[in-house]
């Protein structure tokens, strides 16, 4: 089983380093470009501590190897511990599905902390939101950005918007011109709220819906190449089937009472894998997220 997860490639020092997350030890471990293949995952952790693996044969330690606690090092966060705690490791490269209850409150809290600096868990990034389900909340992001002391307006000076009306709509912006957007625009988070919403037609053929979801899925893979990307499926769909398994990191929500019920799906490791909250923390997580 994998253990070390590529994660980026950073410059210290006018040397390039490749930086790792072990999933057995929950560090990240960052090696010299020189003594390790950045394309080539390890099977195996070479932190001697490392409860699931012993030193494995690729490369023993060496004197410039860093082993530092996941948590320790700037990594986008949407600054809600719970939520936090299922994501990890997050990084650029991903596609990351959220689906049920507050999906939506979600995807406009990462709009906003994507802005943010690095050191203080974003990207600072702008940002494009493909909105395919009528879905988007101007006043939930206004109130986050008011939270964080950032002027509403700038903030969504930083956010390119599109809205999507039939599913032929959102195939051709996601196929076609989201990469592009994203570059020029320098997008580093790109957010695609309600994947599905525009796939309710009766009459819809199931061979068509997947025909135009191939493209979109085209499309976001080719994205990922130089973004992070969050898509919503806020709703339950007949099709919901056929998004889910597209996710690097899928994340469920329920609403039972007077609490939040997250669920990081189809992922077995030290982290939790379910956690709940009371859905009014999430709509203050911008007051209280920042990493100082």
């Amino acid at each position: 089983m994998e253990r070390l997860r590529y994660l980026y490639e950073q410059a210290v020092g006018g040397e390039k380093k490749s930086v790792y997350y072990c999933s057995g030890c929950d560090c990240v471990l960052e090696l010299r470009a020189s003594s390790f293949d950045a394309h080539l995952p390890a099977s195996s952790c070479v932190n001697r501590s490392c409860p699931l693996d012993a030193p494995g044969p690729i490369s023993p330690p060496r004197p410039e190897t860093l082993f530092q606690r996941a948590s320790s090092i700037p990594h986008f966060t949407l600054g809600f511990p719970p939520l936090d705690s299922l994501l990890r490791p997050l990084s650029e490269r991903q596609l990351v599905v959220f689906s049920g209850d507050y999906v939506s409150t979600v995807a406009e809290l990462a709009a906003l902390r994507a802005q943010l600096p690095v050191e203080s868990g974003g990207l600072d990034s702008a940002v494009v939101f493909i909105d395919g389900g009528n879905r988007s909340d101007p006043y939930l992001f206004s109130s986050f950005a008011r939270q964080l002391g950032i002027r509403p307006h700038v903030a969504m000076r930083r956010v390119a918007s599109c809205r999507a009306f039939t599913l032929y709509q959102l195939a051709e912006l996601v196929s076609e011109r989201l990469a592009r957007t994203a570059e020029d625009y320098g997008a580093r988070l790109v957010v695609i709220s309600d994947v599905l919403g525009t796939f309710n037609e009766p009459e819809l053929d199931e061979r068509e819906v997947r025909r135009v979801l191939g493209a979109v899925y085209e499309g976001i893979e080719e994205l990922k190449e130089r973004s992070l990307i969050i898509a919503t499926l806020p709703s339950r769909n007949k099709y919901d089937g056929l998004v889910v398994p597209w996710a690097d990191i899928s994340i469920a929500l329920s609403h039972s009472r007077d609490r939040v019920r997250a669920e990081r799906l189809g992922r077995s490791g030290l982290a939790p894998d379910v956690v709940t909250f009371k859905p009014n923390l999430l709509l203050k997580a911008a007051r209280v997220g920042v990493r100082r």
